[in-house]
C-alpha cells in the first residue's frame, strides 16, 4: 500500500465522518504524523482489502470512525477461509457429524474431516474417542462449546499481529522459562 492511498482512506473517512474525524488536520505536522502512522499499520495489506474493510465498518458500526486497529482485525476477518470462521454451535455440530460418520473406529480419518480450530476443540475435549463414548447431553455440548469458544479467543487474540510481532510475543514464554 502506498501513502498516498492512505490519503484517500483518511479522506474518505473523513466525508463519512464530517464532525468526528479530521483530515487534514490544521497543521501539516499533524497530518503527516496521521498519514505516518496508519501507513505503518496498514502498509502490508492491499489497497482494495483495506478500501473493503473500512466501507464494512462504516456500515457496520456507523457511529464511530474505525481505529487502525479496526480496519487491521476486519481485514484478517476478511481473509480468513470460511472453514476459520464457525460458530460454536456449528462446531459441535461438525464434532457430532464425524462421530455419527466415523464412530470411534477411525479416529484418525474423523479428526482429519474436522476444520482446525474444531479438531483443537475435540483434543481439549478428550480427545475423539471422549467424544465419541460421551452422551449426547446439554452438559457435554455445552462443555464442548465453552471449550471451543476459548480455543476460538486464543486464536483470535493473536490472529490480528503483524508477522515479526506475532514471532517476538511467541518467543517471550519462551525466554521467561529460560531464566
Amino acid at each position: 500500500m502506498k501513502k498516498s492511498e492512505i490519503i484517500k482512506i483518511l479522506s474518505y473517512l473523513n466525508n463519512c465522518y464530517n464532525n468526528r474525524f479530521k483530515f487534514p488536520k490544521a497543521d501539516d505536522d499533524s497530518s503527516t504524523m496521521m498519514v505516518e502512522v496508519w501507513y505503518d499499520l496498514l502498509k502490508s495489506y492491499q489497497y482494495q482489502l483495506v478500501v473493503a474493510a473500512v466501507k464494512k465498518l462504516i456500515i457496520n458500526q456507523p457511529q464511530w470512525p474505525p481505529t487502525p486497529g479496526e480496519i487491521v482485525k476486519a481485514i484478517e476477518i476478511l481473509k480468513q477461509p470460511e472453514s476459520a470462521k464457525i460458530t460454536a454451535g456449528e462446531a459441535w455440530y461438525l464434532a457430532l457429524k464425524a462421530v455419527r460418520k466415523f464412530g470411534y473406529y477411525n479416529p484418525g480419518e474423523a479428526m482429519e474431516s474436522l476444520p482446525p480450530a474444531v479438531r483443537e476443540a475435540v483434543r481439549n475435549f478428550g480427545g475423539f474417542t471422549a467424544l465419541c463414548h460421551s452422551q449426547e447431553t446439554s452438559y457435554v455440548k455445552n462443555q464442548f462449546i465453552k471449550i471451543y469458544q476459548e480455543v476460538n479467543f486464543k486464536r483470535k487474540d493473536t490472529a490480528y499481529l503483524p508477522r515479526p510481532f506475532k514471532e517476538k510475543l511467541l518467543l517471550i514464554p519462551k525466554e521467561k522459562e529460560v531464566e
